[in-house]
């Protein structure tokens, strides 16, 4: 037996009507239910959530150490004020002893120092423009008639010249003769004389530089630097790279003209380095005008 059932509307054209049933469906609220809650119903209050007990600090024994405590932070040092800016002449200041120890060292230094090439250069510059321009002059008077006297005896007893008596008494140095000779082989390779007639030919000086060659060494086979030559003259020597510069002087020389003739080695080293590599270069008169300013050393006026 079937129960007959009523037969469902049939909805109309168009959009769907809101359907409604019995079913309580959830749905968003509308603005205007939400400016205006509805009241919710009372409820039980709900049992408390279960929570553990709070740690308790440990108890230690009594003989253990107590723990030790961090140390509190100690108060902050107050900042201190900004430097004032430096100005150029604190930066003078503080460069000043620097710059000052190095100039003072590089121009006072004992060995490769300016003044060591400097001050000869300086001194063979003035020998040259003096000689040129007043090769006569003399920083002496002529001596008195009884000095001229007393000295031409002297001259005449020890079989001396008067001029030699002369730079002895006034202490006077100058070089008369200028020779160069190979390092290696002791041979002349040019020279330099006050005499024309040696400075003219090489044949009248060969015996002395000989002469000089056989004393030039000494045990160990280095170079001397004086020598003892007869009529009271020296040779005083200086050694280079690739020659030796051997300088006869009348009278007793001082320290300077082991500077001047320093100087006058050292440039002609340098000038004609490339050619006394070469054997057999043929220096002999292009290097006597080199030598030629070694005849114009002799002592100061102040040294008498």
């Amino acid at each position: 037996m079937t129960a007959t059932l009523s037969p469902l509307p049939s909805p109309s054209p168009g959009l769907p009507a809101r359907i409604v049933t019995a079913q309580n469906w959830s749905t968003l609220p509308s603005p205007s239910s939400r400016e205006n809650p509805p009241a919710m119903p009372a409820t039980a209050s709900l049992p408390a959530w279960p929570t553990s007990p709070a740690p308790t600090a440990p108890s230690f024994p009594t003989s253990w150490p107590a723990p030790a405590h961090p140390e509190p932070a100690p108060p902050a040092a107050p900042a201190e004020a900004a430097p004032a800016d430096f100005t150029d002449d604190d930066l003078r200041d503080a460069f000043a002893p620097i710059v000052e120890a190095a100039v003072r060292k590089a121009v006072y230094a004992k060995e490769n120092g300016i003044d060591t090439y400097l001050e000869p250069m300086l001194r063979a510059t003035i020998r040259r423009a003096l000689a040129e321009y007043a090769p006569a002059a003399r920083p002496f008077r002529a001596p008195a008639t009884y000095d001229r006297f007393i000295w031409h005896l002297q001259a005449l007893f020890t079989s001396r010249t008067y001029e030699d008596i002369i730079f002895e008494k006034t202490h006077r140095f100058q070089v008369e003769e200028v020779f160069l000779v190979d390092a290696a082989s002791l041979a002349l390779v040019s020279f330099a004389s006050c005499d024309p007639a040696r400075h003219a030919s090489a044949k009248r000086v060969t015996n002395t530089v000989q002469r000089i060659a056989l004393q030039l060494r000494d045990d160990a086979g280095k170079p001397r630097e004086s020598i003892e030559l007869p009529d009271h003259r020296h040779a005083i020597t200086r050694a280079g790279r690739f020659v030796i510069l051997i300088a006869v002087v009348r009278g007793q020389p001082s320290e300077l003209i082991l500077s001047d003739l320093e100087f006058a080695l050292r440039r002609i080293e340098d000038r004609f380095r490339e050619q006394f590599q070469q054997k057999g270069s043929p220096l002999l008169l292009a290097l006597q005008p080199f030598l030629e300013d070694c005849l114009l050393i002799q002592s100061p006026a102040s040294a008498a």
